[in-house]
């Protein structure tokens, strides 16, 4: 039997100090002892299975990475209690992509739970064990590289300084990355050219300033990926960016590349998601749709997609009124007849 007793039951002692401590609690809120085998709630047990289903590595961290997060209080707390230990064990081939989906929790909590005592625990703690992670990583990178190497430093001193000193520069430079904005728009430039979009993704979800300073990072692989067709990666990197001040260029791109592949109804959304499309966006939405469509030779549904989006005009007049909107449109279909 755990230390803490599974859901439905009710309420137990702190096996430590003998506290009360409710269903929900991860650690006893009178002496700060964590539980230690809380069960994993469904998220934690559908995400389990997931990867279950394939041996593929690349397959896997896609699954980690793209699995949405929990929304209730109670199944974030068990969510993220279950992530902490994946992120912590580095042996896991799979850690760097439980890291990316623990940072994403994180910035979750902060924005939805701010005031919670509980889950910010998490975020409190989160800067301290990100720098235990790295030590523990350069720790076994050290241990791996002189176990292959232990013969060659006996009679190889200055190729083994040479070497020593060219990886003091690149752990410098991963260090620095995560708090210089050029540094990391740099490191996800040389990954997307070296077609690594997962490292490129991490660089940009390590960052830990303000992430309109690092905007050419996300353009450059919101392109990359629009460009192989990955949309689900492009929707879930541009909805991590969330809003900022540079916030349009990011959605204009999926704007285009929807419009690009004929969504033209998914593309609707991505008009203006920071506030409602003014009549001219949306004109302008529906003139670029009519003309793709007509070039397709598309006609008879150019014409039903004009008589079904301009009742966006139906209680507006003037310039932009329903009748006119359709007669304008309407003319450019004309034209390809």
């Amino acid at each position: 039997m755990s230390e803490y007793k599974k859901r439905g039951g009710d309420v137990l002692h702190c096996p430590k100090c003998g506290a009360i401590v409710p269903e929900s609690a991860s650690v006893c809120p009178e002496c700060g002892h964590e539980f230690s085998e809380i069960e994993a709630n469904s998220s934690s047990m559908l995400l389990a299975t997931l990867l279950a289903q394939t041996d593929d590595y690349e397959r896997q961290c896609q699954i980690i990475e793209t699995f949405p997060l929990p929304n209730s209080k109670v199944d974030l707390l068990e969510f993220a209690t279950a992530l902490k230990p994946r992120i912590k064990n580095i042996d896991n081939p799979l850690a760097d992509a439980y890291m990316v989906k623990y940072q994403e929790l994180i910035e979750k909590i902060k924005t939805s739970f701010a005031k919670d005592q509980q889950l910010m625990r998490f975020v409190n703690e989160f800067d301290a064990l990100y720098a235990e992670i790295e030590v523990k990583k350069k720790k076994a990178d050290r241990q791996y590289w002189f176990s292959e190497h232990s013969k060659l430093l006996i009679t190889s001193v200055v190729i083994v300084l040479a070497l020593l000193i060219g990886g003091g520069v690149l752990i410098a430079f991963r260090d620095t990355a995560a708090n210089n904005a050029d540094r990391c728009v740099t490191a996800v430039t040389k990954a997307v050219d070296k077609d690594n979009l997962k490292k490129a993704r991490n660089f940009l979800v390590s960052y830990k300033k303000d992430k309109d300073e690092v905007i050419e990072g996300y353009v450059t692989l919101l392109s990359k990926y629009l460009d192989e067709g990955k949309w689900e990666d492009a929707k879930s990197l541009v909805e991590y960016y969330g809003q900022g001040e540079y916030t349009k260029p990011l959605n204009k791109g999926l704007f285009n590349y929807l419009l690009s592949i004929g969504e033209y109804e998914l593309a609707e959304n991505y008009i203006n998601v920071e506030e409602k499309p003014t009549d001219r966006e949306y004109y302008t939405y529906m003139e670029e749709c009519v003309k793709l469509m007509c070039q397709a030779g598309m006609l008879s549904e150019a014409q039903a997609f004009i008589a079904k989006k301009a009742l966006h005009y139906a209680a507006s007049s003037g310039y932009y009124s329903k009748t006119r909107v359709q007669e304008r449109l309407n003319k450019i279909v004309n034209q390809y007849k």
